[in-house]
């Protein structure tokens, strides 16, 4: 099992835009901090060699059952994410 911890986003609200629009640009900025985050956690050398068990129950969320690369995965749903 991974765990992992002491990871913070710091996201700040303040603006001049409408409210409306500050909605939709609360969830741009969430999106790019999480792709950052995944991207930056998938470099870790603590990972290197790790692997993640997709068990075959996951295939309604998209996923398709297997062992994967830690890394390689988080690179690549931060690329998906992007």
């Amino acid at each position: 099992m991974i765990n992992i911890e002491n990871m913070t986003i710091n996201i700040g609200t303040s603006s001049t835009v409408p409210n409306e629009l500050l909605d939709t640009e609360d969830s741009v900025i969430v999106r790019d901090e999480l792709v950052n985050m995944l991207r930056i956690i998938s470099e870790d050398k603590r990972f290197i060699g790790q692997t993640v068990v997709i068990p075959d129950d996951c295939g309604q969320y998209g996923f398709i059952q297997g062992e994967f690369n830690l890394p390689e995965l988080l690179y690549f749903l931060a690329d998906m994410l992007e």
